[in-house]
């Protein structure tokens, strides 16, 4: 009972929100939490999506993404760092080419 309380509070602690409104619909997270973006990826294709660093570093930290298989897709994740709203912006890129782009807006209370 106990161990099955302990891993209970550990996996709620791990927990992301999923930030998955596009542009112009906003992202509602709260400040201190922990958020993704998960977009499709396939590696097979040659193309990766690609961030683009411009969005407000005060608002909030980038620290890393995770490829979670062709099916899944890749995790951008994030921590809300203070009050604000800021743009993440993603391009669908191989070489030189960009396919697609996605952007999110991210407004921390």
């Amino acid at each position: 009972m106990i161990i099955s309380s302990i891993c209970a509070m550990f996996l709620a602690g791990c927990t992301y929100q999923q930030a998955d409104k596009i542009a112009p619909l906003e992202n509602v997270i709260n400040k201190g939490e922990k958020f993704r973006i998960t977009l499709p990826e396939n590696h097979t294709t040659g193309y990766m999506w690609q961030i683009n660093n411009t969005f407000n570093d005060k608002v909030l930290d980038y620290y890393g993404s995770v490829f979670r298989g062709n099916e899944k897709g890749v995790d951008f994740n994030f921590t809300a760092l203070a009050a604000g709203k800021t743009t993440v912006k993603f391009a669908l890129i191989k070489y030189n080419d960009t396919t697609d782009v996605k952007q999110f807006i991210i407004d921390v209370k």
